[in-house]
This record gives structure tokens, sequence and C-alpha cells, in this order.
């Protein structure tokens, strides 16, 4: 279980790189949600085959039954196609900071319907611990006026209610996925890259099936390569992520790797400070969010070593 725990940090922090990189490629490249999805998702098939490759899973497709197929399948759809285009809207509407505030909704959403339908118990300290985690982005929140340290202008447009409505829908198919992902693993063993590749081939065909809309079939044609260097780099960060989550949801509850997922908030604000400081501000309300936040990671982690 406290590998599990580790997993789902360092999981985390992979996925604030793709939040620093997506941000930029909004920001810089004038990038779509639908371009930045469409990449991401595709990108995800070729880097799932090499790690079914490179960890030694190919023979192990015959571990997952039929029925953990289509679970897997609805997983990558939930969360590759619906979650991640919700999520991009978010960010670009919004900024990086507040839309992964708003997404720690998956953490109560996700506990609630693991104890439903998975039977799983967590603890008291679990119980603090998310509390605290689900707390945390409430101090972060800043209600100023957004502006560039360099020029004073707003350096980003904010599109509250666009912004906070994809987030919001982002965090329903961020949650839901994590059981689906459980339920198709629980029973099977050293399968976490076959799972995430079939995740991602679930959804790249949706992905290519939606190309035959008339509203869809200008997408690739609008694809360049300045979306293309920041959003590989977001697509291979987004892709280990989600293997480092697959391999700590098959080996943990997720009541403990989902409420640590939720640091992506955290360390996403530490990157934007860091990396995209003109497009974000962090004041003192970050620095208390990020204390209370690693306060009840770390007893989300205890938690996990005494069970």
């Amino acid at each position: 279980m406290i590998f599990g725990a580790l997993l789902a940090l360092v999981s985390a922090f992979s996925f604030s790189v793709n939040f620093i990189l997506v941000r930029r490629g909004f920001a810089d490249a004038g990038a779509t949600a639908a371009q930045g999805a469409f990449i991401t998702v595709l990108l995800g098939v070729p880097f799932g085959l090499a790690a079914v490759l490179i960890t030694g899973q190919l023979f192990n497709f015959g571990e997952i039954s039929l029925n953990g197929y289509l679970l897997l399948a609805a997983a990558g759809i939930v969360h590759f196609g619906i979650g991640r285009y919700c999520n991009y809207r978010g960010i670009a509407a919004i900024g990086a900071p507040r839309a992964a505030t708003i997404q720690a909704i998956a953490v109560p959403y996700s506990v609630v319907m693991a104890m439903v339908l998975l039977g799983e118990r967590p603890t008291i300290l679990m119980f603090v611990g998310i509390a605290l985690i689900l707390g945390s982005p409430a101090l972060m929140i800043d209600r100023g006026n957004r502006s560039s340290p360099e020029s004073g202008k707003p350096a980003v447009e904010m599109r509250m209610l666009e912004g906070y409505t994809f987030s919001l829908l982002a965090s329903v198919g961020y949650g839901s996925s994590p059981i689906l992902i459980r339920a198709a693993l629980e029973d099977a063993t050293g399968v976490a890259a076959v799972g995430t590749f079939i995740a991602y081939v679930g959804a790249s065909a949706v992905l290519m099936a939606t190309l035959a809309l008339p509203a869809q079939r200008h997408l690739i044609g609008t694809i360049n390569f300045r979306y293309m260097r920041l959003f590989g780099g977001a697509g291979f960060a987004v892709f280990f992520a989600q293997l480092l989550r697959f391999f700590a949801l098959s080996i943990a509850d997720v009541s403990v790797v989902n409420p640590l997922m939720r640091m992506i908030g955290v360390f996403t604000l530490i990157l934007s400070y860091l990396v995209n400081r003109r497009l974000e501000r962090i004041t003192l309300g970050v620095v208390l969010g990020v204390l209370v936040s690693f306060a009840g990671s770390a007893m989300l982690v205890v938690a996990a070593a005494d069970r």
C-alpha cells in the first residue's frame, strides 16, 4: 500500500508538468483544447505500446478478462477523452492553478464511489488527510487581479463561467475513472502497462471516430509544429503520469491513490511560480495551501503504511 501511495505522488508531479506545458501551449502557441486533447491522447498509444514492451508485459494481455477490457476502455474514454478535454478547456479559460483547485472535488466523489461500489473503508486518519487536501485549495484562491509582473497588465483572459463549468466536468471524469480502473485490475497482477495501453486505445478510437463529424474534420489540418513541441512534451508527461497511476491503482485502494493525486494542485502552483510566473500569480495563500496539503498527504501515507 505504501508503494502505491508513493507512485501516486510521483504521478501527481508528472501530471503537473503536463499542466504547465499545456498552459504554455494555450498562451504562447494559441492552441485549442480540442487540439491539445487530440495530440496528447493519440500520442498515448505508441507510448503505451512502448511501456508494454519495456515492462515485459507483452504476454500479459490474457490476464485481463473481457469485462476488464471493457472497463479499461471506458476508463480511457471517460478520463482521457472527456475528462482531458474538459480539463484543457478549464485551463485555457481560468489558468492551471485555479483549474486544478476546482478539480479537487474529484477526491470526495471517487472516495464515496469506492465505498459504495468497491466496498473500501477509509480510516479516520485517511478522512482527516482527505479533509486537509480538500481544504488546502481554498487557501490558494486568489481573488485579486491576476496580472503579469513584467507589464502590470492581465496575463490571461479569465472566462470564469466556462472555466469553472469545464473544470467541474473534468473532476467528474477524473473521479469516475479510478473506480473503473480499480475494478478492472483488482484481480489482475502485472498488467498496469497493459491497462494503460488499452485505455489509451479506447479513448483514441473514439477521438478518431469524431473526425467523421463535419465540425471536427478540420482539426488535423490546423495542428502545427508550435503545438507539437509543447503538447508532445505534455503528452509524454501525462502518459507517464497515467502509467504510474495505473500501477498505483493496481496495488492500492482508490481512497488512498486519488486523494494523493490532488497534490497535482500543489505541484502545479509551485511549477507555475518557477516556469509560468508571467501567467500565474502566487500569493501567501499558496504557501499556506502547500503546507496544509502536504500535511494531508503525509497523513494518507502514514495511514496507508498502517493498513
